[in-house]
């Protein structure tokens, strides 16, 4: 009796160049599905499959699903699934995270450079046909010597630490265990737990957000937390939006609390007609505002669906898969 082979379903719309990377290596061991043209056909081909490859997936899609047993998703985070589903249902779900990491960081690093160089402010007026004078308000800032927080220390802060280390900034840390796993620590200030948030917050020149979104993390920056700050600092998010209080960061660039945010990561996306921040925020003059796109980069995207490609495979021969989705911590 032949036994079929296991089904792996791409679920996007794949090119070749990227459907030839699962074909490399999955070889013959699965068969591989390319995403259907309409949602019914990919509800009816859902089914029946083994293993899902791709962004989030809708719960009605996976309850539908007889032989589900692994998600693979193409991105670090993982936050929009329905953990206690996946769960009860016993299907693993796994992150490439690291992938875009280092992608992430340059974008990170690009956010404050343009902040402390106006840079957006400058482009917009010499296309408009001014010249900047020559005054203290139009003065730029360096960011060599200046203090930098990094709340998460993760792939990706990790990363941020090491370009902001070669820009001559002090880095202050805060991770989750601070005395397990902190890489580059002779580049370090400071290493602390949560509990030194308030410390870390108070010296920064610039506070950069790379935690992953849990019940921990959501609003971890409010009122209270943006007060903290200098009157002079900019807070960075490549994390996710709600770590963030939306209607106190509005109040903190409006009257003055904070000098300004680069963000990347929003409270709601298209097609919610009030994306991405109903109040506004991403109109600020003292807000660059760039739509989600930090680990967008051609090398990420390469590194992730190998990464990918060998996690289901692994999985598939019942051997180590990387980046498991821990479903009580929620990454």
């Amino acid at each position: 009796m032949k036994i079929a082979r296991p089904k792996v379903l791409l679920a996007w719309s794949a090119s070749n160049d990227e459907i030839a990377v699962f074909r490399k290596y999955l070889g013959n061991i699965a068969e591989i599905i390319v995403m259907p043209k309409t949602s019914e056909q990919f509800k009816d081909v859902v089914k029946d499959v083994d293993v899902i490859v791709g962004g989030f997936i809708p719960d009605e899609c996976i309850k539908v699903s007889s032989r589900l047993k692994f998600i693979q998703v193409l991105s670090a985070g993982a936050d929009r699934f329905n953990f206690e589903l996946l769960k009860e249902r016993g299907i693993t779900l796994a992150t490439v995270s690291g992938a875009n990491a280092s992608t992430v960081a340059e974008h990170a690093i690009l956010l404050i450079l343009a902040l402390s160089r106006r840079l957006v402010f400058m482009d917009r007026a010499l296309k408009e046909g001014k010249w900047i004078p020559y005054k203290y308000e139009t003065m730029i800032e360096e960011v060599y010597g200046k203090n930098i927080g990094i709340i998460g220390y993760g792939n990706i802060g990790s990363e941020i630490a090491k370009r902001a280390y070669c820009l001559g900034m002090k880095i202050y840390v805060i991770k989750r265990n601070p005395l397990k796993g902190v890489k580059y620590r002779r580049l370090l200030k400071f290493v602390g737990g949560p509990e030194s948030l308030d410390y870390v917050l108070r010296i920064s020149d610039y506070v950069v957000l790379s935690v992953p979104l849990t019940k921990e993390t959501v609003g971890l920056i409010g009122e209270r937390e943006l007060r903290l700050m200098k009157k002079t600092a900019y807070l960075i998010n490549v994390s996710r939006g709600p770590v963030v209080d939306e209607k106190a960061l509005y109040r903190a660039l409006t009257e003055g609390w904070i000098a300004g945010a680069g963000l990347d990561v929003w409270w709601l996306y298209p097609p919610h007609k009030g994306a991405p921040s109903t109040l506004g925020i991403h109109k600020l003059p003292n807000v660059i505002a760039t739509p989600h796109k930090a680990g967008w980069s051609k090398e990420a995207r390469k590194r992730a669906l190998i990464l990918a490609a060998k996690n289901v495979k692994a999985f598939l021969k019942g051997k180590k898969v990387m980046n498991i989705v821990d479903y009580d911590r929620g990454y």
